[in-house]
């Protein structure tokens, strides 16, 4: 592991301040869980994401949407790609999800907009072009906390979502939510 020139020292409550630097890299912010483990030597602090427990679940769901709309499906947590549908663009994931998307979950609000009609599409990852036509962006929401994003979209100019497809991503995001209740 490599040593990042910085020391910090315990205070007498058992407290360490994590440098601004390491926070902004790690896209930590205040009130974020984070997990705290040995391994062997070493202490590890790291990012806590409470929606990668229930992974086996995201895979389902995703899975099962891509299945029923022959979309592709991808779930988020609050900073990365978790899980995308089918096994597909598998380099994306742990990918670091855009600004504007963490924006999106941050307001809990629900995006469906085709650029053919006019509607703005939200980057998904940052540095990576998906070329998006349509997309759908349901939060995970569970007791008023966001735990991240079920998203479907395509690249089809022609094609548009039907409601059936916004209300299976909105089932899907309920559903992982119902998991942290």
């Amino acid at each position: 592991m490599q040593g990042t020139g910085i020391v910090r020292r315990i205070d007498e409550l058992g407290r360490v301040v994590i440098p601004k630097e390491i926070r902004k890299t790690l896209r930590i912010k205040e009130g974020d869980p984070l997990e705290i483990y040995t391994d062997k030597d070493n202490l590890v602090v790291k990012k806590y994401s409470p929606i990668s427990s229930i992974n086996d679940f995201v895979k389902i769901v995703a899975d099962g949407i891509e299945e029923i709309t022959e979309k592709v499906c991808l779930i988020t947590d609050n900073d990365s790609v978790l899980y995308l549908s089918k096994g597909k663009m598998k380099e994306v994931i742990g990918k670091t999800i855009t600004n504007n998307l963490e924006k999106v979950l941050k307001e809990r609000k629900s995006i469906f907009s085709s650029r053919t009609d006019g509607g703005t599409i939200i980057p998904i990852i940052d540095g990576v072009d998906l070329e998006l036509e349509n997309q759908i962006i349901v939060p995970i929401i569970s007791s008023g906390d966001c735990y991240g994003a079920c998203i479907l979209f395509d690249s089809d100019k022609s094609s548009r979502f039907k409601a059936e497809d916004i209300k299976l991503v909105q089932l899907g995001a309920s559903f992982l939510s119902k998991q942290f209740e």
